[in-house]
Protein backbone atom coordinates (compact mmCIF):
# COMPACT_ATOMS: atom_id res chain seq x y z
CA UNK A 1 0.00 0.00 0.00
CA UNK A 2 1.50 3.19 -0.71
CA UNK A 3 1.19 5.99 1.88
CA UNK A 4 1.67 9.68 1.39
CA UNK A 5 1.87 9.86 -2.29
CA UNK A 6 2.41 13.87 -2.38
CA UNK A 7 5.83 15.58 -2.36
CA UNK A 8 7.37 15.40 1.17
CA UNK A 9 6.96 18.86 3.19
CA UNK A 10 9.65 21.14 3.52
CA UNK A 11 9.19 22.49 6.75
CA UNK A 12 11.09 19.38 7.70
CA UNK A 13 14.12 19.45 5.49
CA UNK A 14 17.58 20.59 7.11
CA UNK A 15 19.23 23.48 5.17
CA UNK A 16 22.65 23.14 3.81
CA UNK A 17 24.09 26.53 4.02
CA UNK A 18 27.63 26.95 2.07
CA UNK A 19 30.29 29.58 3.56
CA UNK A 20 33.13 30.09 2.07
CA UNK A 21 35.03 29.80 5.41
CA UNK A 22 33.54 26.77 6.39
CA UNK A 23 32.19 23.73 5.49
CA UNK A 24 28.67 22.92 4.83
CA UNK A 25 26.85 21.86 7.80
CA UNK A 26 23.68 19.37 7.01
CA UNK A 27 22.28 16.76 9.66
CA UNK A 28 18.71 14.38 9.00
CA UNK A 29 15.61 15.72 9.90
CA UNK A 30 12.43 14.25 11.59
CA UNK A 31 9.73 13.41 9.56
CA UNK A 32 6.51 14.06 10.39
CA UNK A 33 3.46 11.50 11.33
CA UNK A 34 2.48 9.76 7.69
CA UNK A 35 -0.10 11.07 5.88
CA UNK A 36 -3.57 8.89 5.84
CA UNK A 37 -3.00 6.45 4.07
CA UNK A 38 -3.86 6.47 0.04
CA UNK A 39 -5.82 3.19 -0.55
CA UNK A 40 -4.62 0.69 -3.89
CA UNK A 41 -7.47 -1.27 -5.13
CA UNK A 42 -6.41 -5.43 -4.60
CA UNK A 43 -7.84 -8.43 -5.81
CA UNK A 44 -6.34 -10.39 -2.98
CA UNK A 45 -8.69 -10.47 0.22
CA UNK A 46 -6.30 -8.99 3.42
CA UNK A 47 -6.91 -9.49 6.89
CA UNK A 48 -7.64 -7.04 9.26
CA UNK A 49 -8.56 -4.82 6.80
CA UNK A 50 -10.02 -1.81 8.45
CA UNK A 51 -6.64 -2.20 11.11
CA UNK A 52 -4.15 0.80 10.76
CA UNK A 53 -1.10 0.29 9.12
CA UNK A 54 2.51 0.97 10.60
CA UNK A 55 4.31 2.37 7.89
CA UNK A 56 7.37 0.27 7.28
CA UNK A 57 11.46 1.20 7.98
CA UNK A 58 14.04 1.96 5.96
CA UNK A 59 15.46 -1.44 7.08
CA UNK A 60 12.09 -3.37 6.38
CA UNK A 61 11.82 -2.09 2.87
CA UNK A 62 15.98 -3.11 2.03
CA UNK A 63 15.17 -6.24 3.53
CA UNK A 64 12.04 -6.84 1.10
CA UNK A 65 13.59 -5.15 -1.91
CA UNK A 66 16.48 -7.59 -1.40
CA UNK A 67 14.49 -10.73 -1.29
CA UNK A 68 13.12 -9.63 -4.66
CA UNK A 69 15.98 -8.71 -6.24
CA UNK A 70 17.51 -11.73 -4.84
CA UNK A 71 15.33 -13.71 -7.30
CA UNK A 72 14.63 -11.78 -10.24
CA UNK A 73 18.02 -9.13 -10.80
CA UNK A 74 15.81 -6.80 -13.00
CA UNK A 75 12.64 -6.32 -10.39
CA UNK A 76 13.29 -2.61 -10.37
CA UNK A 77 14.59 -1.72 -13.75
CA UNK A 78 10.94 -0.52 -14.61
CA UNK A 79 11.33 1.78 -11.73
CA UNK A 80 14.74 3.30 -12.20
CA UNK A 81 13.02 3.76 -15.95
CA UNK A 82 10.46 6.11 -14.68
CA UNK A 83 10.58 9.08 -13.76
CA UNK A 84 10.53 10.51 -9.76
CA UNK A 85 7.28 11.43 -8.67
CA UNK A 86 5.77 10.68 -11.86
CA UNK A 87 2.48 8.58 -12.22
CA UNK A 88 4.85 5.58 -13.46
CA UNK A 89 7.21 5.62 -11.00
CA UNK A 90 3.95 5.07 -9.19
CA UNK A 91 2.32 2.35 -10.95
CA UNK A 92 5.73 0.07 -10.84
CA UNK A 93 5.63 1.13 -7.04
CA UNK A 94 2.63 -0.08 -6.40
CA UNK A 95 3.61 -3.29 -8.69
CA UNK A 96 6.75 -3.89 -6.67
CA UNK A 97 4.94 -3.72 -3.27
CA UNK A 98 2.88 -6.76 -4.05
CA UNK A 99 5.92 -8.97 -4.97
CA UNK A 100 7.60 -7.27 -2.25
CA UNK A 101 4.75 -8.40 0.19
CA UNK A 102 4.63 -12.38 -1.15
CA UNK A 103 8.28 -12.51 -1.53
CA UNK A 104 8.25 -12.51 2.21
CA UNK A 105 5.18 -14.17 2.59
CA UNK A 106 4.11 -11.63 4.19
CA UNK A 107 -0.14 -11.49 5.06
CA UNK A 108 -0.25 -7.47 6.09
CA UNK A 109 0.17 -4.93 3.23
CA UNK A 110 3.20 -2.85 2.99
CA UNK A 111 2.42 0.73 3.66
CA UNK A 112 5.24 3.08 2.44
CA UNK A 113 5.63 6.01 -0.45
CA UNK A 114 6.78 5.22 -3.60
CA UNK A 115 9.94 7.31 -3.45
CA UNK A 116 10.85 5.41 -0.62
CA UNK A 117 10.47 1.93 -2.57
CA UNK A 118 12.68 3.89 -4.90
CA UNK A 119 15.37 4.56 -2.48
CA UNK A 120 15.31 0.86 -1.01
CA UNK A 121 15.69 -0.48 -4.20
CA UNK A 122 18.44 1.90 -5.56
CA UNK A 123 21.04 0.72 -2.21
CA UNK A 124 20.09 -2.94 -3.25
CA UNK A 125 20.41 -3.10 -6.78
CA UNK A 126 23.77 -0.64 -6.57
CA UNK A 127 25.16 -3.62 -4.26
CA UNK A 128 24.23 -6.51 -6.04
CA UNK A 129 25.57 -5.18 -9.34
CA UNK A 130 28.73 -3.14 -8.20
CA UNK A 131 30.93 -4.76 -5.94
CA UNK A 132 33.95 -2.55 -6.32
CA UNK A 133 33.71 1.00 -6.56
CA UNK A 134 33.54 2.19 -10.76
CA UNK A 135 36.53 3.94 -11.93
CA UNK A 136 35.58 7.12 -14.07
CA UNK A 137 35.95 7.46 -17.92
CA UNK A 138 38.41 9.31 -19.71
CA UNK A 139 37.21 11.47 -21.57
CA UNK A 140 34.68 12.22 -18.69
CA UNK A 141 30.82 11.25 -19.14
CA UNK A 142 28.19 12.38 -17.31
CA UNK A 143 24.99 10.93 -16.10
CA UNK A 144 21.69 12.53 -16.99
CA UNK A 145 19.88 14.48 -14.48
CA UNK A 146 17.32 11.86 -12.78
CA UNK A 147 14.70 14.20 -11.92
CA UNK A 148 12.93 15.53 -14.87
CA UNK A 149 10.11 18.19 -13.43
CA UNK A 150 7.86 18.22 -16.30
CA UNK A 151 7.13 14.55 -15.70
CA UNK A 152 6.07 14.74 -12.32
CA UNK A 153 2.33 14.57 -11.15
CA UNK A 154 3.02 18.25 -9.70
CA UNK A 155 5.80 19.79 -11.49
CA UNK A 156 6.11 23.21 -9.40
CA UNK A 157 6.91 20.95 -6.41
CA UNK A 158 9.17 18.52 -7.97
CA UNK A 159 11.25 21.61 -9.23
CA UNK A 160 11.96 22.71 -6.17
CA UNK A 161 13.61 19.69 -5.52
CA UNK A 162 16.32 19.77 -8.57
CA UNK A 163 18.87 21.65 -6.09
CA UNK A 164 18.92 18.50 -3.87
CA UNK A 165 19.36 16.29 -6.88
CA UNK A 166 22.02 18.06 -8.46
CA UNK A 167 23.81 17.72 -5.06
CA UNK A 168 23.39 14.07 -5.18
CA UNK A 169 24.54 13.65 -8.78
CA UNK A 170 27.35 16.29 -8.42
CA UNK A 171 28.83 14.20 -5.05
CA UNK A 172 28.38 10.67 -6.93
CA UNK A 173 30.67 12.09 -9.62
CA UNK A 174 33.33 13.31 -7.14
CA UNK A 175 33.21 11.42 -4.44
CA UNK A 176 31.83 8.02 -4.70
CA UNK A 177 33.09 6.30 -2.06
CA UNK A 178 31.66 8.61 0.31
CA UNK A 179 28.37 7.58 -0.59
CA UNK A 180 29.67 4.04 -0.97
CA UNK A 181 30.34 4.48 2.75
CA UNK A 182 26.95 5.71 3.94
CA UNK A 183 25.26 2.82 1.85
CA UNK A 184 27.58 0.74 3.88
CA UNK A 185 25.77 2.02 7.31
CA UNK A 186 22.17 0.93 8.50
CA UNK A 187 19.86 3.19 7.83
CA UNK A 188 18.56 5.54 10.91
CA UNK A 189 21.53 5.04 12.80
CA UNK A 190 24.22 6.71 14.44
CA UNK A 191 26.74 5.13 12.27
CA UNK A 192 24.38 6.32 9.19
CA UNK A 193 24.86 9.53 11.14
CA UNK A 194 28.32 9.90 11.08
CA UNK A 195 28.79 8.89 7.33
CA UNK A 196 26.37 11.42 6.30
CA UNK A 197 28.28 14.17 8.38
CA UNK A 198 31.13 13.01 6.25
CA UNK A 199 29.67 14.19 3.11
CA UNK A 200 29.86 17.98 4.28
CA UNK A 201 33.02 19.02 2.70
CA UNK A 202 31.74 17.01 -0.99
CA UNK A 203 28.55 18.91 -0.52
CA UNK A 204 30.64 21.97 -0.01
CA UNK A 205 32.70 21.69 -3.53
CA UNK A 206 29.45 20.75 -5.23
CA UNK A 207 27.03 24.20 -4.39
CA UNK A 208 28.34 28.11 -5.11
CA UNK A 209 29.73 29.73 -2.33
CA UNK A 210 27.16 31.16 -0.02
CA UNK A 211 24.40 28.95 -1.34
CA UNK A 212 21.61 27.37 0.80
CA UNK A 213 20.16 24.33 0.19
CA UNK A 214 16.99 21.87 1.33
CA UNK A 215 17.81 18.42 1.75
CA UNK A 216 14.89 15.70 2.82
CA UNK A 217 16.62 13.38 5.57
CA UNK A 218 13.91 11.03 4.78
CA UNK A 219 14.88 10.71 0.86
CA UNK A 220 18.43 12.31 0.67
CA UNK A 221 20.04 8.66 0.85
CA UNK A 222 17.98 6.69 -1.69
CA UNK A 223 18.88 9.62 -3.92
CA UNK A 224 22.32 9.47 -3.12
CA UNK A 225 22.03 6.09 -3.83
CA UNK A 226 20.36 5.93 -7.18
CA UNK A 227 22.48 8.78 -8.09
CA UNK A 228 25.61 6.60 -7.46
CA UNK A 229 23.92 3.79 -9.38
CA UNK A 230 23.32 5.57 -12.25
CA UNK A 231 26.95 7.73 -12.33
CA UNK A 232 28.35 3.68 -12.40
CA UNK A 233 26.29 2.51 -14.94
CA UNK A 234 27.27 5.17 -16.83
CA UNK A 235 30.62 4.94 -16.26
CA UNK A 236 30.78 1.11 -16.94
CA UNK A 237 28.95 0.83 -20.28
CA UNK A 238 29.88 4.59 -21.96
CA UNK A 239 27.84 6.39 -24.33
CA UNK A 240 26.07 3.08 -24.86
CA UNK A 241 24.28 3.06 -21.66
CA UNK A 242 20.90 5.73 -21.84
CA UNK A 243 21.87 7.27 -19.10
CA UNK A 244 24.73 9.18 -20.48
CA UNK A 245 24.61 12.76 -20.93
CA UNK A 246 25.37 14.53 -24.37
CA UNK A 247 29.37 14.49 -24.26
CA UNK A 248 29.32 18.53 -24.07
CA UNK A 249 27.05 18.06 -20.75
CA UNK A 250 29.68 15.32 -19.95
CA UNK A 251 32.62 18.08 -20.97
CA UNK A 252 30.56 20.90 -19.00
CA UNK A 253 30.33 18.47 -15.82
CA UNK A 254 34.61 18.59 -15.55
CA UNK A 255 35.20 21.81 -15.49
Amino acid sequence: MIVGRTLLPPLVWAAILVAPAAPAAAQYGMAPPPPPPQNIPRNDAQPNANAPLTPATPAELQAAAACLVGRNPAAADALFATAPYSAAERQQAVRLLSEMQRCLHQRTPIATSAVLVRSAFAEIVYEARFTAPQANRSPALAAKPLLQPALAANSADAAALAPEYSLAECTAAQHPELIIGLLQTEPLTPGAQTAFQALNPAFAGCVAPGARISVDGRTIRGILAESLYRWSVVQRDGPASPWAAPAATAAAAAH
